[in-house]
């Protein structure tokens, strides 16, 4: 007979004890069993999960000649991959050299989309985007700084070494300019809400009001007609007829208000945001460009 105990706590070991009945397994951390153990013993050691093998579900279930078969293909297009990226390189520092950097940034793109850990690639990258590192625009573009800040340290290290004091000035610069700019912005934004603000409170009240009176007037119509059927006078009839008419222009005043509600509600919503003045369209374009500075220049 065969028991194995595995304990998933002690780093899962299985300790295997040869007998000559059969082999036994006990648990290597259990001290109630040491005295038992034999001399000869063999220590296996099992991964906690997943991650620590180099685990691949499509290649569950595959038998070792076609495992084979597809890890010689998955080798293969990588070569194939590799060898392409590095023509595009090749091709990308000769645009450099003779000064093309609009194609040479193209190849070192299609190079980039690789994902190959590549130094080169990101360099030359940079250096066709910048102009030889005489412009800064591409930095202040989001997708390009955050595309920076995710290649590798000796590639941020190259960038900045060329640029990086540029950058820093230009950092200063614009902080000043976002410091004194700033306040007189928020001002007159916080004054523009606040106007806003109060028409569209005006109208969402009488909107409410509007909806009051128009349930009271429907009421009022639905009792009148209950006592058409219970009573000959006519007086039902005409208060039916009236309290419906009521009814009818709360209704038309209440989708009226509305709409103006909802008139004022989207005004005091795109009031609200700094691009609705030139002023404000400035200040947001400076801390933009201040956190694509942040994502190149800090880590």
């Amino acid at each position: 007979m065969e028991e194995r105990l595995i304990d998933k706590e002690d780093e899962r070991l299985i300790r295997i004890k040869k007998k000559a009945d059969g082999v036994d397994a006990e648990d290597a951390t259990a001290e109630e069993h040491d005295e038992e153990l034999p001399e000869e013993e063999i220590l296996v050691t099992l991964p906690d999960s997943e991650e620590d093998e180099d685990y691949d579900e499509d290649l569950v279930g595959l038998t070792p000649s076609e495992l084979a078969r597809e890890k010689a293909r998955r080798q293969k297009a990588e070569e194939e991959a590799r060898a392409e990226c590095n023509k595009l390189v090749a091709a990308g520092e000769e645009e450099l050299k003779n000064g093309a950097f609009d194609k040479a940034e193209a190849l070192f793109s299609q190079a980039y989309c690789y994902g190959f850990a590549d130094g080169k690639i990101a360099e030359g990258l940079w250096t066709a985007r910048t102009k030889n590192f005489t412009e800064t625009e591409p930095f202040y573009l989001q997708e390009n700084a955050e595309e920076f800040s995710s290649i590798d340290d000796a590639s941020k290290k190259f960038v900045r070494e060329k640029i990086g004091e540029r950058l820093e000035k230009e950092r200063e610069e614009l902080k000043k300019e976002e410091e004194a700019l700033a306040p007189g912005v928020l001002e007159q934004q916080e004054t523009r809400r606040q106007a806003f603000e109060g028409n569209r409170k005006y109208y969402a009240v009488r909107v409410l009001v509007s909806l009051g009176v128009l349930a009271l007037f429907l009421i009022a119509t639905a009792v009148s007609a209950s006592y058409i059927v219970r009573t000959l006078s006519s007086l039902p009839v005409i208060l039916t007829g009236v309290f419906g008419g009521l009814a009818l222009i709360a209704f038309v005043a209440s989708l009226v208000l509305f709409l103006k509600f909802m008139g004022a509600n989207k005004l005091c919503r795109t009031n609200g945001k700094l691009s609705s003045t030139e002023d404000g369209a400035h200040l947001e374009e400076l801390r933009n460009k201040l956190e694509c500075l942040e994502l190149v220049l800090d880590d």
